[in-house]
């Protein structure tokens, strides 16, 4: 795992008594390999650990190369800095980066002192539930089993420290362990890259639809403009054809006085030309009127474009905050890697950091869902803490097994776009009956199905989710296909 840091201060030296010949500079020789070293190298050929199978072993008793995994995996850097400023190390505490300060409690756990005394005390009580679970096994195989089942349930941390330090644990069992842990240490590293791979892209193309959102309503606001401003002038034109029409009953009633006058012929003709003049006018201001109509209808179509756009535009943004906060431990986690690209400690990383949703162990079961996206499914509700079951939705599984999902899971997400009908409205009923929290998306995407885990993990909605949901409080329609 990883290799001890050479060249640390030596103002800690009274902390670690005996880890450093007393004939050698302290401050070229790392912690931990004065002259336990050659040792260490011959227990590793040993059949039994240096603790010995009566009695559970202390972290100094295991052999040096499971320290790094223990203290890496157990507990927190900020733990260690805390263990440090509790013992009186200043100097550790102060330490610039965080992969000194976990190889100093590394090579200090080799010998019994103030620092590894200080590291087995808060393991032994952080971890005494796991301790007390392990403790029932009474033989190597049932111990491994117990280390199997941990492992498959996610509970990691208390059981490592609780198979590692049991007294019936041999060379095969700690092995076994000491491998799992380095291999799940590169799963996790692999799963975070996949992730942030997916918000990169994700945020590339929430700026896209942003850009396209607001070149398109640019363009709708100075079409509305345009349109607002014609109006105008149509209004303008049908007060000029009122002033027109109020002329001519006024000449109407000059000709009726005028009716023996000599000018009477003349004042026809006039008249004539008048009404002529008149009807020209009133069919344009038909046409006008129908114009009218036609671009008041099309403010509205543009109106309610614009609706559309922008509720498209935040179901985007809802989908990448909820996958922001589910990988936010990846940015945190890409920051621990060596200059070379490679991460520390062999791709051990922290979990447990703040920030991120923690489902708390609950059964999430997803009803329906697109098949190719299973794992990303399953993937997000792990990391959440929690467990997730699937049914397809009506594809192949049967209603029997539906049901009996329903009633094992503790919250169902349900995508309304992949699922049969048959499979959807049995799904709202038995929510609502049981009063189960049930979260509805109207599509069945990796950002949706986060914003729904973001939902269903958020303290101030988990007390309102009793029955069906949908996303953002709306009613969505029924079930567009099967799964």
């Amino acid at each position: 795992m990883c290799e001890k840091c050479p060249g640390l201060s030596s103002a800690l030296d009274p902390l670690i008594r005996g880890a450093v010949p007393a004939n050698v500079d302290a401050g070229l020789v790392p912690w931990g390999q004065g002259g336990g070293a050659l040792a260490h190298q011959e227990c590793e050929q040993a059949t039994e650990p240096r603790g010995g199978t009566r009695g559970r072993s202390r972290l100094w008793d295991l052999w040096h190369k499971y320290h790094c995994p223990i203290i890496g995996t157990c507990l927190e850097v900020n733990d260690l800095r805390r263990l440090a400023r509790k013992v009186g190390a200043r100097m550790l505490n102060q330490a610039p980066t965080d992969f000194e300060v976990h190889v100093s409690f590394v090579a200090a756990a080799e010998e019994k002192n103030a620092l590894s005394i200080a590291v087995q005390k808060e393991l032994e009580r952080r971890y005494a539930r796991s301790v007390k679970r392990f403790a029932a096994a009474k033989s190597s195989a049932a111990l491994l089993e117990l280390w199997q089942q941990a492992l498959a349930e996610g509970e990691v941390q208390g059981a490592f420290w609780a198979v590692m330090t049991h007294g019936l644990a041999d060379v095969a069992v700690r092995s076994r362990a000491y491998e799992d842990i380095h291999m799940l240490s590169h799963q996790i590293g692999a799963g975070l890259r996949a992730d942030l791979a997916a918000l990169a892209k994700a945020r590339k193309e929430l700026a896209r639809v942003r850009k396209d959102s607001e070149t398109e309503a640019k363009q709708q606001a100075r079409r509305m403009q345009a349109k607002l401003s014609e109006i105008g002038q149509l209004r303008e034109r049908v007060a000029q054809l009122e002033g027109i029409e109020q002329a001519y009953e006024a000449m109407r009633e000059r000709l009726r006085a005028l009716e023996d006058d000599p000018e009477r012929r003349a004042l026809r003709t006039q008249v004539t030309e008048l009404e002529q003049d008149n009807e020209r006018q009133g069919r344009q201001l038909a046409d006008a009127e129908l114009r009218a109509n036609a671009l008041e209808a099309a403010l509205g179509a543009a109106e309610s474009e614009v609706v559309e756009i922008t509720a498209r535009l935040n179901e985007q943004v809802r989908a990448c905050e909820a996958l922001e906060r589910l990988v936010g431990i990846g940015a945190e986690a890409a920051g621990c890697m060596a200059q070379d690209g490679a991460p520390c400690c062999e791709g051990q990383c922290r979990e447990g950091q703040d920030g991120v949703l923690d489902l708390a162990g609950r059964r999430i079961l997803c009803v329906g869902g697109r098949s190719d996206l299973a794992s990303r499914y399953r993937d997000l509700v792990q990391r959440c803490n929690g467990e997730m079951i699937r049914h397809d939705g009506g594809l192949e599984d049967s209603q029997q097994r539906l049901q009996a999902a329903l009633a094992s899971a503790d919250a169902v997400i349900c995508p309304a776009d992949a699922v049969s009908h048959n499979a959807y409205s049995r799904t709202k009923r038995f929510c609502k009956r049981m009063g189960k929290p049930c979260v509805l998306v109207p599509r069945s995407s990796v950002g949706a199905f986060a914003e729904a885990l973001t939902a269903l993990a958020d303290p101030p909605h988990q007390q309102a989710l009793q029955g069906p949901v949908s996303l953002g409080g709306e009613r969505l329609p029924g079930p567009s296909g099967a799964a």
